[in-house]
């Protein structure tokens, strides 16, 4: 399916630096598509003025919550203060209303939530746990948590483990991840899934970057966090990565370089998955396999190796 014009262009609609204009452009264009959505929301305080509101809905419509064993696309949909927002995260939340639409006229059941202040210590994030915690909304199979989604080449999925959840195989299928250029990673920047996955839901965290990039993203997997936590220089690395220069005031934060062919691979990977079949299916389950070749070399190893065979 092609990427929807008219979603795309809710995406300059979106990308406001005014997090109230911010919301109000959510919610028109959440109306514009006729969703109706429970709206999960936490009073102001002194902490948060403004409060929390996180838009949760369902292909089946309003009464239809989030049931168990479905699978919840979510999205953060706020920016960081000064910030356009526009791949951090505007682009993915545009990804997941094309989902909705395609999902909804071919009678996919799913649900999806566009949290709020995940730049401010995933506080939409914890509301939705909180309420599942209650009870008013099931655990689902799998979330799938898209950040960072409108620049670059490269999927780049990251489980900590949960993508050897039986939920997730269709997202890393071999066959699935060949057909969109996407690879899985140890380590992806901190986003909401941290939340959903310390809650008992399996999560995979779900990005675009360019292809250079995707080497800086092995190197700082393989550094680990050590008992001391980062240190200075897995900073830098992250900040020399090109898709940087995309998010929190970086000379390409705006609009007008969000790639529509970028979020296009993303829909096409989750459409694809989601629709695909997952019994019998091969999936990768991240486990190094280094070996020495008689010369002392070390061959080809992770995913790389796999996706060659």
């Amino acid at each position: 399916m092609e990427f929807p014009e008219t979603i795309f262009s809710y995406l300059t609609k979106i990308a406001q630096k005014d997090p109230d204009a911010r919301r109000s452009a959510v919610e028109d264009v959440l109306e514009k598509e006729n969703i109706s959505y429970t709206l999960q929301e936490d009073a102001a305080s002194e902490k948060f003025p403004r409060g929390i509101r996180n838009y949760v809905f369902h292909t089946g419509g309003e009464s239809n919550l989030p049931k168990k064993g479905e699978n919840l696309f979510c999205a953060h949909y706020d920016a960081v203060p000064g910030s356009y927002g526009a791949n951090d995260n505007a682009a993915a939340v545009c990804i997941l209303l094309a989902l909705y639409r395609e999902f909804r006229e071919k009678n996919v059941s799913a649900s999806f939530a566009l949290f709020d202040l995940e730049e401010s210590g995933h506080e939409g994030a914890k509301l939705y746990r909180d309420i599942m915690k209650e009870g008013k909304v099931a655990v689902p199979a799998l979330a799938l948590n898209l950040d960072v989604c409108g620049y670059g080449d490269s999927i780049v999925i990251c489980g900590k483990d949960h993508e050897r959840k039986p939920a997730a195989r269709p997202f890393v299928s071999k066959e699935v991840l060949k057909r969109h250029n996407a690879q899985l990673m140890h380590y992806l920047p901190e986003s909401d899934d941290i939340i959903l996955r310390r809650a008992g839901i399996p999560s995979l965290s779900i990005a675009i970057v360019p292809r250079w990039d995707v080497q800086y993203l092995r190197a700082l997997g393989a550094s680990g966090g050590g008992l001391l936590g980062r240190t200075p220089e897995f900073r830098m690395i992250e900040g020399e990565m090109e898709v940087s220069t995309t998010m929190h005031g970086g000379y390409r934060d705006d609009p007008k370089w969000i790639q529509p062919k970028a979020m296009q691979q993303v829909f096409d990977y989750l459409a694809d998955a989601q629709e695909s079949p997952s019994a019998g299916t091969k999936f990768w389950s991240f486990r190094r396999n280094v070996r020495r070749s008689t010369d002392g070399r070390n061959e080809k190893d992770g995913l790389q190796q796999y996706l060659q065979t």
